[in-house]
């Protein structure tokens, strides 16, 4: 009886360790900003344009914004965000986690099973350094967040076979010497002033709705599959 009783306990601590490395998150929709980087116009905006990845392709690409790793490495939250909260579809496990530490200065992209045969390191090296961190070095999260964001999202959707609707306007690529370059890639110069004259000019914004957003998806395969990155 008393072996029982020591058992009992045991699994009662054991359990409560287990749970105490757990993550706990307020989510707005596909947002927990919990270091409090990202305007409310911003967040409806990303929130709207990862809710159309979702409903084209099952996909959950969520952002989420932590004061504090609480001495845990940047790869096993991300990994415990994703297998907590189930991203990505059942069957198809293409969830994405992008993880953002600003005091620790560490930021992490984490792959769904589903995604890492669709979507190569290389392609997520790529966006951390050209997209991310070049705003990261110089204390603009918001931007670099939002950038990742938006250009995570279109990576997914390509390797999902989607095309997405996407709201708000993308900051442009900052070039690695801090100041932002009059154009990204292959898109043309002119396309910023355009798009930012139609932000302006444009009716009224859709406003996300979180009674409408169904949860994510119910998959929650991670492998630790992914790319980490600090400044």
């Amino acid at each position: 009886m008393l072996r029982r009783c020591w058992l009992f306990i045991f699994g009662l601590l054991l359990l409560n360790s287990l749970s105490a490395g757990a993550i706990t998150l307020k989510f707005t929709g596909f947002i927990a900003d919990e270091a409090n980087l990202l305007s409310p116009q911003v967040k409806n905006d990303l929130n709207m344009t990862l809710w159309d990845l979702q409903k084209k392709s099952g996909a959950d690409l969520v952002v989420v914004t932590l004061p504090s790793l609480n001495g845990r490495s940047v790869e096993d939250v991300a990994l415990d965000i994703g297998r907590s909260y189930k991203l990505g579809a059942v069957g198809k496990n293409n969830g994405m986690v992008f993880l953002t530490a600003p005091n620790e200065r560490k930021m992490r992209i984490e792959l769904g099973t589903g995604l890492e045969n669709k979507i190569s390191m290389n392609t997520l090296e790529n966006i951390r350094d050209k997209d991310i961190l070049p705003y990261y070095k110089q204390n603009d999260y918001a931007n670099g967040i939002a950038r990742g964001a938006y250009v995570l999202a279109e990576t997914v959707a390509q390797a999902e076979g989607v095309t997405i609707t996407s709201q708000g306007v993308c900051p442009q690529q900052m070039l690695s010497g801090g100041s932002s370059s009059g154009h990204s890639d292959d898109t043309p110069w002119w396309v910023y002033p355009l798009a930012f004259i139609l932000a302006i000019f444009s009716p009224r914004r859709r406003r996300f709705n979180s009674g409408s957003f169904g949860g994510f998806g119910g998959g929650g395969g991670f492998g630790g599959c992914g790319c980490s990155g600090s400044w």
